[in-house]
């Protein structure tokens, strides 16, 4: 440590700033030139900020990047976002200052970088940021504007947030000094630029993935750790979870994540499952006291409705006045949730005010939200939404104003320099009585005084809107109104959910059908991220819930199956923040932090938790991750709530499912499981694992997805088996496979060409994990039955009883992999005399071996084969052959 240190500090030490320093009256429009840079060829309204720049701004990509090292030039990279007051004011007075920008163009290449465009590449050089403060003796802060030097490789060297753009008294550098020192130890001492800078590239490495430890079992003192160390958290005198010792005074956060963890407590609290063996009432009163003193102070929009970003007070009394959709969505969902816990009316109140201001304000013409809004206008913060007292007695009338002022907090002390900002110093009960006026009458009179400087504050200049729409951010709300529609009653939150989901669903997905993160003004751009899946999943199961449209859970379980394929490790028991085709970065991460919301990992396994009603191949892929990260919770139980949150949400399912289905979610039998449900299971008891599956012979396990109410009756219409021919597939050869389907007396399945294109026929189709080069070929399926229904003038095609279907799996001489992870997909549409049941899909999964040339093969289930097959068809030549016989999943 001590040589990384050294190495750091021959390089240069950069003081972290943060919002101390004054901004200024310095307008872009003061120094900017005529000429663009290539930013003006971006979509980002953060990028296009940067446009006219003197800077030779490169967006981030290839060509910088390729340049770079062509040239071998160091980089300097500046990483923002639009709604951010200090981006402004380094655009505004470093940025557009020709000195430096004509020192930055010769000596570096510059890439310019919207954070919430490229949240990987912010995660990455954050990371770097901090350990680069460690190592030099800093404070050991982030925060925004990020400002990194690189080698052309891409490898830190030095960084800081926002630096002024000259020296200040105190010896506070500026930017073009800390540059020049920066460039001058490039030239003079590059190898121990280097080196220090390869030492923190792989400390990053580090810490981008948790420590490889995993736990035994899951249980409930993991999510008592976390519970306890919130309420360590808690502000008794202001609320908020967030006090520490050294945060006594601010900022405050609202910290959604672990008011939702003790709320979920709470509700559970009467359940079987409950996990936390604590007094309730002291939990009760921590989200009630939270929800409180946030809605009564000047973090809330006491006019338009919805929050600012974070307090700068410990009182949530001056907020940093940006607004963030990710934060309404949060708060819109926790304030819904307690309204309902409580009973508060207050919390109802603040939810209606989110959700009216997000349609009106965030909303835009297609229907999707808008990312954020400005804190500053004409330079000056907060400018917008403060008060003096004369413009308030102005607009009222004398006993409307001396109401006003006394409940909204004008006239006291006033911490901020622009102008008073409206607060509640005290409840509207406490208000009424002290004015010796009924509630009502108060509240009314209040409404009309908000509504008249609502009127006159809409006539002032708006701060800046980012209308780009990203996908991850747009979900959370998506979630935050079904939530909100469904336990308010309120049908106008649902449809504008379901509006932005199409939107989505419609627009930010390519040709491909991946997802992607970012649209605006018709283009969307940049590959989505772990975010963006797991929070639209967790949005389509949300308006499942409040819609009852099965429509939804099935573009839940897709987009979910593909977000598996995309971003899961199934060695490491992870969610990747990147895709694994992304871009390859100095590192990739997985983390299991939150941030100001929930971690993508967190919301991954309670999708998961969620949809395992369904297959109990995601039940295991959920309890695996979790024991995965159950050290992480126990090390950091406060940073990662979102996981125990999804502990928790475990241990209650896991209680729910064993009550009524055979195998409960930690892949235990239930004791209260019936013979009837333990013979829906294969022929042979299901393998404990796939190496046990391997040793004896193929098990292949059932799994159905149908809507979770279909999926009792789902089981007693039909139940299935394959047989494989092999215990081993060949390379290069082909293995014979029979699929045994046994329909319900009483009731019948369509044929596979059924005799109108109106009914759903039976199908089946393989899928394998990736890289696995399986393909099922030769489909045969049996001679259809015709049956004949009262008053229907032509009988229907069908099967009943016993149905065989036979294929052929091949794979190629080459096929490097041992296992091959198959999936049998049959779906089909159960019907009697009477009624059709919904469509429903049946996963039968299991492992096959790859054989090589001298490996001994066994022929297994020779039953099953007698009269169908013959050792280089499938089947005897069938009657109905499947339309398309060929075709590989």
């Amino acid at each position: 440590m001590k040589k990384i240190q050294n190495t750091a500090l021959l390089v240069c030490t950069i003081s972290l700033l943060g919002a101390t320093v004054g901004a200024g009256s310095v307008t872009a429009a003061d120094q900017r030139s005529g000429v663009q840079n290539r930013l003006a060829h971006e979509n980002s309204p953060y990028l296009l900020l940067h446009a006219h720049n003197p800077v030779d701004w490169y967006p981030w990509g290839p060509e910088a990047l390729e340049k770079a090292r062509a040239e071998d030039k160091p980089i300097f990279l500046s990483v923002g976002y639009s709604s951010c007051y200090w981006c402004h004011v380094m655009e505004r007075k470093v940025f557009s200052n020709k000195e430096i920008a004509k020192f930055l163009n010769e000596k570096f290449i510059c890439i310019k970088v919207d954070r919430e465009e490229r949240p990987d590449v912010d995660d990455i050089y954050m990371t770097s940021l901090l350990v680069y403060q460690q190592l030099s003796g800093g404070r050991g802060r982030g925060g925004w504007p990020l400002s990194l030097f690189l080698t052309p490789a891409g490898n830190p060297i030095a960084g800081a947030t926002y630096l002024p753009p000259e020296d200040l008294p105190g010896g506070r550098r500026g930017f073009l000094t800390i540059a020049r020192r920066i460039f001058s130890a490039w030239s003079e001492r590059r190898g121990d630029v280097e080196r220090s800078s390869q030492l923190i590239s792989k400390e990053v490495r580090r810490l981008s993935v948790p420590a490889a430890a995993q736990a035994s079992d899951i249980d409930s003192s993991v999510v008592q750790t976390a519970v306890s160390a919130v309420e360590s958290l808690y502000d008794s005198e202001w609320g908020g979870v967030d006090l520490t010792e050294g945060n006594q005074q601010g900022p405050r956060f609202p910290n959604i994540p672990r008011l939702l963890l003790l709320m979920s407590v709470i509700e559970e609290s009467k359940s079987p499952a409950n996990t936390v063996a604590k007094p309730l009432d002291q939990l009760q009163k921590m989200v009630h006291h939270s929800f409180t003193r946030m809605a009564q102070g000047g973090i809330r929009d006491h006019l338009a409705g919805g929050f600012h970003r974070y307090s700068t007070d410990r009182r949530w009394r001056v907020p940093h006045f940006e607004k963030m959709l990710y934060d309404q969505a949060q708060l819109l969902e926790g304030y819904t949730i307690a309204s309902q816990l409580t009973g508060e009316p207050l919390f109802e109140e603040v939810a209606v005010e989110i959700a009216d201001f997000v349609r009106k304000e965030f909303t835009t013409p297609q229907g999707a939200f808008c990312s954020a809004l400005d804190a500053e206008t004409n330079a000056i913060e907060g400018e917008y939404y403060v008060w003096h007292e004369s413009e308030i007695d102005q607009l009222l009338s004398s006993d409307d104003a001396k109401l006003f002022k006394s409940a909204y907090g004008v006239g006291n002390s006033n911490p901020f320099e622009h102008g008073h900002i409206l607060h509640l110093p005290k409840t509207v009960a406490e208000l009424s009585r002290n004015q010796n006026t009924p509630v009502s009458q108060f509240l009314s009179r209040l409404a009309a005084s908000r509504q008249t400087l609502l009127d006159a504050r809409n006539k002032r200049e708006r701060p800046f809107l980012d209308d780009k729409v990203l996908t991850a951010w747009n979900a959370m709300m998506i979630r935050a109104l079904a939530i909100s529609g469904l336990h308010l009653n309120r049908a106008t939150d649902i449809a504008a959910a379901k509006r932005a989901a199409r939107f989505l669903l419609k627009n930010l997905r390519n040709e491909d059908g991946d997802l992607l993160r970012s649209w605006r003004s018709g283009e969307a751009t940049h590959a989505a991220y772990l975010d963006d899946y797991a929070f639209l999943v967790s949005a389509l199961i949300a308006l499942h819930d409040a819609t009852g449209d099965d429509e939804w859970m099935q573009l839940a379980q897709e987009l979910n199956e593909r977000q598996l394929s995309r971003f899961y490790d199934d060695e490491q028991h992870v969610f990747y923040f990147t895709a694994h085709d992304h871009e390859q970065l100095i590192a990739r991460t997985s983390s299991p932090f939150d941030s100001v919301f929930p971690s993508g990992n967190s919301v991954a396994i309670r999708n998961l938790i969620r949809l395992s009603g369904q297959s109990d191949d995601l039940s295991e892929t959920a309890r695996q991750t979790l024991l995965r990260f159950l050290p992480v919770i126990q090390k950091s139980p406060a940073s990662s709530s979102g996981l125990a949150l999804a502990v928790h949400e475990w241990l209650v399912a896991s209680e729910k499912y064993s009550s009524s289905t055979s195998t409960t979610l930690d892949g235990k039998r239930s004791s209260g499981s019936t013979p009837d449900q333990e013979s829906q299971s294969s022929p042979e008891s299901p393998a404990a694992d796939e190496e046990t599956a391997i040793k004896t012979r193929t098990v292949f396990r059932p799994v159905l997805t149908p809507d979770p109410v279909q999926k009792n009756n789902a089981k007693k219409r039909v139940t299935a088996h394959v047989f494989p021919r092999y215990n081993k597939l060949p390379r290069g050869k082909k293995c014979p496979v029979a699929i045994e389907l046994r329909v319900q007396e009483g009731w019948h399945i369509n044929a596979n060409r059924p005799h109108s294109n109106f009914l759903i026929p039976t199908e089946i189709n393989l899928k394998t994990k990736p890289k696995v080069n399986v393909r099922m070929t030769r489909i045969a399926y049996p001679k259809h039955k015709l049956h004949t229904i009262q008053q229907e003038s032509e009988p229907y095609h069908v099967y009943d009883g016993k149905v065989m279907i036979y294929c052929l799996l091949e794979t190629d001489a080459q096929e490097s992999t041992n296992v091959a992870k198959l999936e049998f997909h049959i779906r089909y549409q159960a019907c009697n005399d009477d009624q059709c049941e919904k469509p429903v899909t049946m996963v039968m999964k299991g492992v096959l071996p790859l054989a090589d040339p001298h490996d001994d093969i066994e022929k297994l289930y020779p039953e099953k084969f007698k009269k169908a097959v013959r050792e280089k068809s499938p089947a005897p030549k069938a009657t109905n052959q499947r339309r398309d016989s060929d075709e590989q999943s």
